[in-house]
């Protein structure tokens, strides 16, 4: 028994050197081996690079505080009213769109940028939502677009509209200023009045009503017997007088007045209201002629050709009568002042010789030029028909 408790003791001895030098002391392992340890060195590296690392990111979190982004707003631009896609517009010139923006989140303060491509350079900001547009005459394609913003975040996707304006190029430039109903004794007249800049061609051009349609006519611009018919050019400030009567001249003649003319109102009826402007010799001019001849020529009205057979001291002064017969009337004014500048009127006078054009006391008359587009329509006649 006492050599049992000494052995015991013996191996209790030896577990402990064995533990002191570094040895497993594990029961469950078939080897006693030596436990792995760091070196103390490589304990103070690790110590000193988990230090370092601690100083650096309490170094970088003092250096820049990093907020976080606010997210982007959405938004959604909406047009919601004008010309339809692929509209083509032939009545007028000017387009009205408006529009609308879906934003979230909400109460934000939105504005709009617009741009008419084929029109505008660049866009255009706003804070209304609607759009009035007069687009040049004539006919051409545009494409309007919108965009919301909401401070600096803009829709990335524009809301677009693609429509076509089909009016003439003079669209506007010559007007129907007026219209008078053909009566029993008398046949309708329309005026038109030339807001122009440049000089344009009217013959073709149509006039359109309900009942019939009109096309302008070839023209006389310096009237003489011997003149052609040619293109009625309109100019700056032209006015246009158009009758359903024949011409006075004769079928299919229409011409521009000038201050000449007015002597042929002696012997011809004129539908058209003509002016008796003709000019009249100054008194230098007659100084020559007796004394009652100048007081004859004094006498004269406008545009009168003399009547002289029953004035006896005229009709034998010879001198007098030839002055008489070689001025007083259109070929003597003709060729007296048929070079002045002023000789031409800033009129047109066009006979059509139709009697369905303006019949009704209510109608639309629509004026198209050569190509059938529209330059101008006017409604006449009682209210409830404009």
């Amino acid at each position: 028994m006492k050599s049992i408790i000494v052995v015991f003791f013996i191996i209790i001895f030896a577990l402990m050197i064995l533990s002191r030098l570094g040895y497993s002391v594990n029961p469950n392992s078939e080897l006693f081996e030596p436990e792995e340890t760091e070196p103390a060195q490589s304990q103070q590296e690790n110590t000193s690079q988990y230090a370092g690392k601690k100083s650096s990111n309490k170094s970088a979190g003092t250096a820049a505080i990093i907020k976080p982004e606010e997210p982007s707003p959405y938004i959604e631009t909406h047009i919601t009213k004008g010309p339809e896609e692929g509209e083509i517009i032939e009545r007028t010139n000017n387009v009205v769109f408006e529009f609308s923006g879906q934003i979230y989140p909400e109460n934000q303060d939105i504005s709009f940028e617009t741009k008419v491509e084929g029109f505008d350079s660049d866009w255009k900001t706003t804070s209304s939502k609607k759009r009035t547009i007069e687009l040049p005459p004539g006919p051409k394609e545009y494409t309007f677009l919108v965009r919301a913003k909401v401070k600096d975040h803009i829709d990335s996707t524009p809301a677009k509209r693609t429509f076509k304006i089909n009016t003439s190029p003079y669209f506007n430039k010559i007007k129907i200023s007026s219209v008078k109903i053909q009566t029993s004794s008398q046949s309708y007249l329309i005026t038109l009045n030339s807001y122009l800049k440049e000089e344009i061609n009217i013959t073709g051009w149509q006039i359109k009503g309900k009942r019939n349609t009109a096309f302008i006519p070839k023209g006389i611009e310096v009237y003489y017997n011997s003149a052609t018919k040619e293109d009625i050019i309109v100019r700056k400030g032209d006015k246009i007088y158009m009758s359903g009567e024949a011409s006075p001249f004769g079928k299919d003649k229409n011409f521009r007045p000038n201050k000449c003319l007015g002597y042929f109102t002696n012997y011809l009826n004129f539908p058209i209201a003509l002016s008796k402007s003709c000019p009249k010799p100054t008194k230098e001019e007659i100084f020559h002629l007796s004394p009652c001849c100048k007081q004859f020529i004094l006498d004269l009205r406008t545009c009168e050709i003399p009547d002289f057979l029953e004035n006896y001291r005229i009709a034998v002064d010879k001198e007098c009568t030839s002055y008489l017969n070689e001025n007083f009337n259109y070929e003597g004014c003709f060729k007296n002042y048929s070079k002045d500048e002023d000789f031409l009127s800033k009129i047109w006078h066009i006979y059509l010789d139709r009697d369905l054009i303006v019949k009704n006391d209510c109608d639309t008359l629509f004026l198209l030029d050569q190509s059938g587009l529209l330059v101008h329509e006017y409604s006449y006649g009682k209210p409830v028909c404009q």
